[in-house]
């Protein structure tokens, strides 16, 4: 079997050990390149959800927020590995709200907690108690 089969099966492999959420796209280019999963969601709610659900699916999870240039949506990206070492990147668009996002200037990378990301989702209302 080549490297590419060794490779898709084990992304497979994970993915089938997680209930996770729907996504719109899923890109798998080379092993040094992260997966590239896009959420199948466009509100605050279900991108906190999403991307809390794959945090536990995930070595070293990681959260980064950005603000697009014209301030109306924020983007919210999660990094990490799976088990076997392949890097992941999933993110959602949500519309910009400043009581859940109040520093966040537009096209500023922020780092957020995985601990409030998962707070967030276990609450359902995604910006309670925001930092």
């Amino acid at each position: 079997m080549n490297r590419l089969m060794v490779f898709l099966d084990a992304i497979r492999d994970h993915l089938d050990s997680f209930a996770l959420p729907p996504a719109c796209s899923v890109e798998v280019t080379a092993w040094s390149s992260p997966v590239n999963v896009a959420l199948d969601t466009d509100t605050l709610p279900g991108v906190v959800s999403g991307l809390a659900t794959w945090s536990a699916a995930l070595d070293g999870p990681r959260v980064a927020l950005w603000r697009t240039p014209g301030g109306t949506r924020v983007r919210l990206a999660l990094t990490g590995r799976t088990p076997c070492g392949i890097p992941v990147y999933v993110w959602g668009y949500a519309p910009f709200d400043p009581a859940t996002f109040p520093d966040l200037p537009v096209q500023t990378d922020q780092e957020m907690p995985v601990w409030l990301l998962r707070q967030w989702a276990r609450a359902g209302e995604a910006g309670e108690g925001a930092a």
